[in-house]
Parts: C-alpha cells; sequence; structure tokens
C-alpha cells in the first residue's frame, strides 16, 4: 500500500503557569531523543549541558515536564497572533509584517485563494521552519517513531526503528553482531537446517546480511551519539 503522510502543524502545549507554546515534532520524537541522550550520558558520550544530568530522571516525562528541560528546549519561540485586524489610519508594521484591505463582500474562497496568491508574492514559505532551541534534523514524516491511521492512511504502520535499533545497540555491548542474529533468531526458519551445498549457501548468505543490518542498525546510533552531541536529532 503507498504510503500517504498527512501532514499536521504545530501542536500547542499547555503547562500550568506557563505561556502556551507549540510543537512542531509529535512527542514520541523527543521521548526518543531523551532515551538516546540518557544512554549516550550514560556511556561517557557528550550531550548538551542544556539537557541537565539525566541520571537523575528515571522516567522521560518528569524531564519533559521539568520547567528547565524537556519541553522547554524544543518548544518554538512564541509568534503571537499571525492575523489581526488593524483600526485607524496609521499602522507602525515590523520588518515581517503587511497590511492587507479586504473586501469582507467577497466569496470566501475566492478572499482565501487572492490572500494565498499576495502571500506566496511575498515569499511567504508553506513549511514553517522551526525556530526552537533544539529541533530535529529532519521532518516528521522522515521520523520512524512508530505512527498511527492519523499520520498515514488507514491500515499504514511503521514501526518505530529508534527503538529498535536502540535495543540493538544495547545488545552489542555483551554480544557480537552475529550472536545477536542468532539470539533473535532473525534468520528465516526455512533455512535453519541446511541439508546439501545449496541451502548452506543460502544459510550463509541470509546470516551475511542479517549481521550486515545490525552492523548498520550500531553504526545509525553511534552516528546519532555525534548528532545529539552536536544538539540535533536523529
Amino acid at each position: 500500500m503507498r504510503k500517504k503522510w498527512t501532514n499536521r502543524k504545530l501542536f500547542t502545549v499547555t503547562f500550568k503557569g506557563r505561556e502556551p507554546r507549540s510543537l512542531l515534532w509529535r512527542k514520541p520524537v523527543y521521548k526518543e531523543w531523551f532515551l538516546y541522550a540518557k544512554l549516550a550520558q550514560e556511556m561517557g558520550k557528550k550531550i548538551p549541558k542544556a539537557f541537565g544530568n539525566l541520571r537523575k530522571f528515571d522516567d522521560f516525562e518528569d524531564w519533559w515536564r521539568d520547567e528547565r528541560y524537556g519541553f522547554e528546549l524544543f518548544c518554538e519561540k512564541p509568534t503571537g497572533d499571525l492575523v489581526t485586524e488593524e483600526t485607524g489610519k496609521r499602522s507602525k508594521l515590523q520588518p515581517d509584517e503587511i497590511l492587507i484591505k479586504v473586501n469582507l463582500k467577497g466569496d470566501l474562497e475566492v478572499i482565501n485563494r487572492d490572500i494565498r496568491k499576495l502571500l506566496i508574492s511575498k515569499d511567504v514559505v508553506e513549511d514553517y521552519t522551526s525556530n526552537a532551541r533544539f529541533h530535529p534534523s529532519r521532518p516528521m514524516k522522515h521520523i520512524a517513531v512508530g505512527v498511527t491511521d492519523t499520520e498515514f492512511e488507514k491500515g499504514v504502520k511503521r514501526d518505530n526503528k529508534l527503538k529498535k535499533y536502540r535495543d540493538t545497540y544495547l545488545l552489542s555491548q555483551t554480544m557480537s553482531p552475529k550472536e545477536i542474529v542468532l539470539d533473535k533468531n532473525l534468520v528465516p526458519h526455512y533455512l535453519l537446517n541446511p541439508k546439501d551445498q545449496e541451502e548452506k549457501y543460502e544459510y550463509q548468505r541470509a546470516l551475511d546480511n542479517r549481521v550486515k543490518t545490525i552492523r548498520r542498525q550500531i553504526n545509525a546510533v553511534e552516528e546519532t551519539f555525534r548528532n545529539i552531541a552536536n544538539g540535533t536529532f536523529p
């Protein structure tokens, strides 16, 4: 089935006693960022000082809700109302603002069309650019943290590859890639008991391919650690 991404923009989040602000990526991305950073810190690797001492946080939610960390590191800066009604004859405009006049007797679809044409002529981009202190390295649709029917067309699912790679990396601390393949039964079942030379060849080829996959996952985690040290993810 062809995947069709359902694009959703900013998510407004409100914590008690704090100004409402938005997130551009979904919360599971930030949770994986936390878990990777925590693992990296435990292994003596560098992470941004702004993340704090993650050893003090057993649970992502505690870190996420802490006023010094979590949400505060990833939320978008407040932008205020994007559309307001200007009254009076004069208005002091900022460099990134324009004043428009709308004929309210016009058809709504035509009004929206003409406003869109005007904004495009002013080089207003369609994709929002994050202004958060820390933000992921690629769009949400290209980060596999597991999705639901609200994000892809019904029936299309994706696994949380970041968790899968992280689990593989943890196993690699005590096991070789080949041992991981055998332990996780990654070689097709029908090849496990080769009876002749041709089947032995097929088994070995399948085993080698799975070992290469495990090594790629381990390398991907190492690369993610380097990205975290530079302030991005994954």
